[in-house]
C-alpha cells in the first residue's frame, strides 16, 4: 500500500510527465509542418544535392522525426495515465534512440554547411548558364530562380553581371528611374512600350543566404526544444516506472 507522500509524488510526476507528452506531441506537430512548408515551397527546388544525401533526405528527416514524435507523445501520455510499466519501459528506450538520431542528424547537418553552400552556388550558376543555352531539362529550377527573384527582388547570383540577358523576373516593371540606374540597365517591358523597366541592383547570394540562415535556426530551435522535452521526458518516465507497481490490475480502469 503506497504512503500518501509516495502517492502525491507518483502523482506529480504522472502529470508532468503527461504535460512534457503533450509539449512533445504539438512540437512533433510543427517540425511536420515544417517539413511540408519546405517541400511546397517554390524556392525549395534551388536547394541542390548535398554531398553524399539526395535533395529531400533533410525533409524527410524532418517527416520522420515529427511523425515519431507525435507517436511517443500520444505513446507517453498513456503509459503515464495508465501507469503501464512496459509501455514506459519501451517509451523510455525509443524516447532515447529518438534523441540519439536527432543529435547526430543535426551535428552532420551544420558539420556539412559550408559543402552545401558551395554546392547552391555551382547549381545556380549551372540554373543561370542554362537559360543562355535554353536547356529544357531545367525548366522547373529556372522558374524556381525566376520566382526567387521576382519574390526577393534580385539579379543573378553575385548581381545583374551574371547575366548576358535579363529575364523578365530581373526587370523593375514599371520603376521609376532615377540616377541609381544606368542607361544600360533599362529595358523595355516585353508586353507594353508603354512602361519601363529597371534592373534589380541587388545579388540573390545574400538574400538566399539569408533564407536558408533563417530556416536553419528555425530547424535547430525547433530540435533544440525537442532534446530538451526528449531529455526531461526519459528522466520523469525513469521516475515513473521506478513507481509504478508490477500489479497491472489496477492500471485499466
Amino acid at each position: 500500500m503506497r504512503d500518501m507522500a509516495s502517492e502525491c509524488c507518483l502523482s506529480v510526476t504522472k502529470y508532468f510527465l503527461f504535460l512534457f507528452n503533450l509539449i512533445f506531441f504539438l512540437l512533433g506537430l510543427s517540425v511536420l509542418g515544417l517539413g511540408f512548408s519546405i517541400i511546397f515551397s517554390e524556392s525549395s527546388l534551388l536547394i541542390p544535392d548535398p554531398p553524399y544525401l539526395s535533395k529531400f533526405l533533410y525533409t524527410l528527416l524532418l517527416f520522420i522525426s515529427g511523425s515519431v514524435t507525435m507517436l511517443l507523445g500520444f505513446f507517453g501520455s498513456l503509459g503515464a495515465l495508465k501507469e503501464i510499466r512496459c509501455m514506459l519501459a519501451v517509451y523510455f528506450i525509443m524516447l532515447t534512440v529518438l534523441l540519439a538520431a536527432q543529435t547526430i542528424v543535426t551535428v552532420l547537418f551544420f558539420t556539412q554547411r559550408s559543402a552545401f553552400e558551395n554546392s547552391l552556388e555551382s547549381h545556380v550558376t549551372e540554373i543561370i548558364k542554362s537559360f543562355e543555352k535554353n536547356d529544357s531539362s531545367l525548366q522547373h529550377f529556372q522558374k524556381s530562380l525566376e520566382f526567387v527573384q521576382r519574390e526577393a527582388q534580385c539579379c543573378g547570383w553575385n548581381g545583374k553581371n551574371d547575366w548576358k540577358e535579363f529575364p523578365c523576373s530581373c526587370l523593375y516593371i514599371n520603376a521609376t528611374v532615377n540616377a541609381t540606374f544606368q542607361s544600360s540597365d533599362i529595358c523595355p517591358c516585353p508586353r507594353s512600350s508603354n512602361y519601363t523597366c529597371a534592373v534589380y541592383e541587388k545579388n540573390c547570394r545574400e538574400i538566399i543566404k539569408n533564407w536558408l540562415d533563417g530556416n536553419l535556426m528555425i530547424i535547430l530551435g525547433v530540435v533544440l526544444a525537442l532534446a530538451l522535452v526528449e531529455i526531461c521526458g526519459t528522466i520523469l518516465s525513469m521516475c515513473l516506472y521506478n513507481w509504478v507497481s508490477m500489479d497491472y490490475s489496477m492500471t485499466f480502469y
